[in-house]
């Protein structure tokens, strides 16, 4: 990877003298970024380009070069790789398109340049993408031309799987006046894909915030793994959510959606910021542009009285206190005020002071402060008279950034013009308003708690013996009746059972005669269930009886659900249950996700399951404190915790019935769903009284 971003010597495959000749923009951008190094370039037809003669024999190149850029058809990419690898380059960038994306040959010929690069130990950026870009040493791969003023060097790094949107932050990012480190657009990701590229930047010296750009994520738990180890910010932007961008992805970059709610889950597992939109992407990368917001105490500085107050709202919202003024603060900086017609409080209105360079005490006075931890500076100027004064007052603005390590957010008004050469005179960030301010200065500060929360080992989930199951899968197999992969209800429970989850008493009856023995000996009142192969909603189809209180009311209706299932080939009998409370009930869950491993689900339960799908999702490995800030998370959480009198869940049983869903996960791979639905507490106790187990 070092050497495919610094390399110090490059060949560029595809050029001729043609003016429409893509392959010699690579060339251009190089030349005009700075690029020192050995450049080579290689075509059909010999001739020249900037002075560099073009090759067209492999032989006559030296066969030390570090890195090829391939940009030619797609069918001639793999003798080109070929003749490459006989040449010991086995670093490359294939910018080339018509692949996986393209068609069915496309994907034959991916599928080729893939097993060569397995071969030979080759890595490469691509195909299908603009490559990438060093700000720092030159580098500049992509086939348009690219100015350099247009791509300041800075700490972002972005790493997409659009070439198109890579280099739309690129361009937002010069707007905001936030630079770049490293561009990488990988394409198809064939051979590198973004784990690889994570791990790369994560010590990359340059690289201060890490940004990405993601259609598909079939690597999720390699994902997460990478950045256990990466202590700097990293921002997802995650799309391809929806059947409709599904299909056009698919053609894009032959991506395949994620479920989207276990990214969510992955992100705030791992600390990933989740973005929505491009201004989001920039607005979190100006956050981590500055110091960190290590606390909630903000200071809000304004020369506007309306300014200052829709930045308190704001902060507000946001959770932020706004510690008041001493006394001694209000009379070192109140006489510069003209007149005493501005009461002096947090936030400070400076619409009195027209001493620009004044506020730059007021603000290094703020920041001394122990119980301050940022500010909101918000500076309204006139263009034609005061643009002087507030460029001094934004370069000591960056200067106090970091000598005092709190971050400033500055928020400009004023003309367009004015407020751009402004920026020209500084490095950090600038805020168009007090809410994008606010938000860059929240994210901030929650990064500092997710630090601290993961720097505090959590409690794992106990580790559970594996217990025998497998008769009970070998019966299922062996049932004539099964439609599909889903175990029968009494099945399932037994399996619960057998990993200690508590389970509400149970039966099958396969008759209506064993209906009364089996109801005896559970005891009254009892709830009657329809185990039908393929059917999981058996409320909806009359396949569920509540409340027989005795013996004479099972006799009454006992055989209704033989005579209404019967006649299909997947009826198993009737499941007889001990009916209990179910007025506080969960529902919980575990499955194997393709790409981000085993995930759960808690949430709450019953018929309000699907209804209003207030649920959490958890990827592996569980701690008990994870469980207990999900349960948090919930819109029901009141209701689990207690409300109006009544108790709440237990927690400590709540763990144990997730312990024995991770333990049944790992002891059993064929398991690829386990659902309790409901999961009820009733009386301190936990009864899992229906269960639902999937397997492939």
């Amino acid at each position: 990877m070092e050497k495919i971003f610094n390399p110090s010597s490059i060949l560029v495959v595809g050029v001729s003298e043609h003016p429409n000749n893509l392959a010699r923009n690579i060339v251009a951008n190089l030349v005009e970024f700075g690029w020192n190094g050995d450049l080579y370039l290689f075509g059909k037809q010999a001739g020249a380009y900037l002075g560099y003669p073009i090759y067209t024999e492999m032989a006559a190149l030296p066969d030390s070069i570090e890195l090829a850029v391939i940009l030619t058809p797609a069918v001639s990419v793999p003798a080109l790789m070929r003749s490459c690898i006989d040449n010991k380059i086995r670093n490359m960038v294939i910018e080339s398109g018509g692949f996986s994306e393209f068609s069915a040959a496309g994907r034959d010929l991916e599928e080729e340049i893939k097993a060569l690069a397995e071969k030979h130990k080759v890595s490469f950026v691509g195909p299908n993408g603009i490559s990438i870009i060093n700000r720092h040493n030159g580098l500049c791969l992509p086939f348009m031309r690219l100015l350099p003023a247009e791509i300041v060097p800075g700490g972002l790094s972005v790493i997409s799987q659009s070439g198109g949107l890579a280099l739309t932050y690129i361009g937002l990012g010069r707007q905001e006046n936030v630079g770049v480190a490293k561009v990488i657009s990988m394409g198809n990701k064939s051979n590198l894909d973004e784990v690889d590229y994570l791990k790369f930047l994560a010590v990359d010296k340059e690289t201060r915030v890490i940004g990405l750009y993601l259609e598909s994520m079939d690597k999720g738990r390699a994902f997460m793994d990478a950045l256990e180890g990466c202590t700097k910010p990293v921002i997802l932007h995650k799309s391809n959510t929806s059947p409709q961008s599904q299909m056009i992805a698919q053609s894009h970059t032959a991506a395949l959606a994620v479920d989207d709610g276990v990214v969510d889950a992955a992100c705030r597992k791992a600390g990933v910021f989740r973005v929505d939109s491009f201004q989001q992407f920039i607005n979190y990368t100006k956050a981590f542009s500055l110091p960190a917001m290590r606390g909630d105490n903000l200071m809000v500085i304004s020369r506007s009285g309306g300014h200052a107050v829709v930045a308190a709202d704001a902060a507000a919202a946001a959770g932020f206190k706004l510690p008041g003024l001493s006394e001694d603060f209000i009379a070192k900086i109140s006489s510069q005020f003209r007149a005493s017609v501005i009461k002096l409080t947090n936030p400070i209105d400076l619409g009195d002071v027209f001493d620009i360079d004044y506020y730059i005490t007021i603000l290094e006075m703020a920041l001394e402060r122990d119980d301050v931890d940022g500010v909101v500076l918000n500076h309204v100027f006139q263009a034609e008279s005061e643009l002087a004064a507030t460029m001094r007052l934004a370069q000591k603005v960056e200067d106090l950034i970091f000598r005092y390590d709190k971050p400033v957010t500055l928020v400009l008004f004023s003309s367009v013009s004015a407020v751009s050469q402004v920026m020209e005179k500084i490095s950090i960030p600038i805020f168009s308003e007090p809410l994008i301010a606010l938000e860059a200065l929240s994210v901030s500060f929650e990064r500092v708690k997710h630090l601290a929360a993961a720097a505090a080992p959590g409690t794992l989930l106990p580790e559970l013996a594996q217990m025998d199951v497998q008769p009970l899968f070998n019966e299922w197999l062996e049932d004539a009746s099964r439609r599909d992969k889903t175990l029968f209800a009494d099945q399932a429970l037994a399996v619960l059972q057998e990993y200690g989850l508590p389970v509400a008493p149970f039966a099958l009856a396969r008759h209506t005669h064993e209906l009364l023995d089996e109801g005896n000996e559970l005891g009254y009142p009892l709830v009657l269930k329809a185990v039908v192969a393929g059917l999981s909603h058996k409320s909806d189809v009359g396949g569920v009886l509540t409340g027989v209180g005795d013996r004479r009311a099972l006799e009454d209706v006992g055989s209704l659900l033989f005579e209404r299932f019967s006649g299909d080939a997947g009826f198993c009998g009737v499941l007889v249950q001990k009916e209990v409370d179910t007025s506080l009930e969960m529902i919980v869950g575990a499955r194997r996700d393709p790409s981000f491993g085993d995930v759960f689900l808690l949430g709450l339960g019953g018929v309000y399951a699907e209804i209003l799908q207030d649920v959490q999702i958890l990827p592996a490995p569980l701690s008990c404190e994870e469980i207990a800030v999900s349960i948090d998370r919930l819109r029901g959480a009141q209701i689990l915790r207690g409300a109006r009198g009544r108790a709440g869940i237990d927690l400590s049983q709540l763990n144990r019935v997730m312990a024995g869903l991770q333990a049944l996960l790992r002891d059993y791979p064929a398991i690829s769903e386990i659902e309790i639905n409901p999961l009820v507490f009733s009386a301190g106790d936990v009864i899992a009284i229906d269960g639902r187990i999937v397997v492939d």
